[in-house]
């Protein structure tokens, strides 16, 4: 089977299986090789049957492991670890067959060590570190001798030799499992530090043009408005019966105006952080939210004793904060929740819906990029107020209930507690 039809698209795990697949033919190669030449040999006896059944068995698990590869099933971590096991305890038995400790392939035991410190977690690491130098230990008093391996002649030096042979392999399969482990999660975590921060460059880019594309839109849209303004006050003139029409469209415009205001001028007054009591957000927020969304029915658990803890904020969050509870309210007009708690250094906000819940195709992309489950919507919301939550060293997750509805979980970091508490 071709490498290249394996590797094309491969998922990681798929492609450090398909490599230790490779690393296992190459030994298997190398072990036929150097068991035909002592076969052949005719100048010892060599266990001829134990080995090639092990080896066979080695090369009928490796082109089975191949063959699973063709399928699209993710590979697991303890799938992974369980191959590796394999390969232990396939070297052990034919290490037992050919002098055991004297036998110079009792170093490979390092290798599916190594492989495991870099690829899996330390747990697993650790139980490969144990049954190597365990089956190690073994073998230093249990196998079957190869006379090509004995030291005839120098019994005193040899097993000084063999013991130090063993020694050595132990503090190098410590050193392994202890540093080697530990270099290779940082350079995981550097990874995934340098990801987060390309992630995040790359919506603060998004966000960077949605607000120029705003602020233009904000300066374009007044001059509209005031001529929509004055054209609603003639028709109201000319026409009185008019009257409720116009004057649901002079309080439209109105609120169209009060909007492009606050965002002309959410650059100043609104980028002041302040330091003040969970209580005067939420009540705040509330009250703006009841006024754009009367028609929605907002169920709210808010304890009095948490609203005096004190959370340092700017007004963008608390426009996040609103934007969230509008599309819970878009997705169930019906019902939305409000449910608030706190943690030693947490304040907690949940506002769960009973919508459809988070379409499968963009739930990993929500609050990352502009994505968006409703139609004609910018997808938005979630990532501006994602990224607002998260300036104020906040965290989010979004997640489907078990019933229908969706559930978005705020974590804010709380500074202190009110003057008066």
């Amino acid at each position: 089977m071709p490498l290249g039809k394996l590797k094309q698209g491969i998922h990681p795990s798929r492609q450090n299986l398909l490599r230790l697949c490779v690393i296992r033919s190459i030994l298997i190669v190398i072990l036929l090789t150097g068991s035909f030449w002592l076969r052949l040999s005719e100048t010892m006896q060599f266990p001829s049957l134990p080995v090639f059944t092990i080896l066979l068995v080695m090369v009928v698990l490796n082109g089975l492991v191949l063959l699973r590869l063709r399928l699209d099933s993710p590979v697991s971590e303890k799938e992974f670890f369980t191959n590796l096991l394999l390969d232990v305890l396939f070297l052990t038995l034919l290490l037992y067959f050919t002098g055991g400790s004297t036998n110079p392939l009792v170093s490979y035991y390092l290798i599916p060590l190594i492989i495991s410190a870099a690829v899996l977690r330390p747990a697993h690491t650790w139980v490969i570190t144990v049954l190597c130098i365990g089956f190690y230990t073994l073998l230093l008093f249990y196998y079957q001798p190869l006379a090509v391996f004995s030291m005839t002649g120098h019994h005193v030096m040899s097993n000084a030799h063999f013991l130090g042979m063993w020694v050595n392999f132990g503090f190098s399969a410590l050193l392994i499992a202890w540093f080697v482990v530990r270099m290779a999660g940082a350079l995981r975590e550097q990874a995934q530090a340098i990801a987060d921060n390309r992630e995040a460059g790359l919506r603060n880019e998004q966000i960077i043009g949605v607000a120029s594309i705003a602020a233009a839109t904000a300066h374009e849209m007044r001059t509209p408005l005031a001529t929509m303004s004055v054209t609603v006050d003639e028709i109201e003139s000319e026409y009185p019966q008019l009257k409720d029409e116009t004057d649901v469209l002079a309080h439209q415009i109105m609120r169209c105006d009060e909007v492009l205001r606050k965002l002309v001028s959410n650059t100043t007054e609104d980028s002041v952080m302040v330091a003040k009591p969970a209580g005067e957000l939420l009540k705040s927020l509330l009250e703006k939210w009841s006024l754009a969304r009367p028609e929605v029915k907002l169920e709210t658990n808010i304890p009095e004793f948490e609203t005096h803890r004190k959370i340092r904020y700017d007004q963008s969050l608390l426009h996040a904060l609103i934007n969230l509870l509008n599309n819970a309210a878009d997705a169930s007009p019906d019902f939305v929740s409000l449910q608030v708690g706190a943690s030693k250094d947490w304040l907690q906000i949940e506002i769960e819906d009973h919508g459809a819940g988070i379409p499968a195709e963009i739930a990993g992309r929500l609050g990352k990029t502009s994505v968006s489950g409703k139609q004609g919507g910018l997808g938005l919301g979630v990532m501006l107020g994602q990224a607002s939550i998260e300036r104020m060293g906040g965290e989010v997750k979004l997640t489907n209930t078990n019933g229908p509805g969706t559930r978005l979980e705020i974590r804010l970091p709380l500074v202190g507690v009110a003057d008066n508490d």
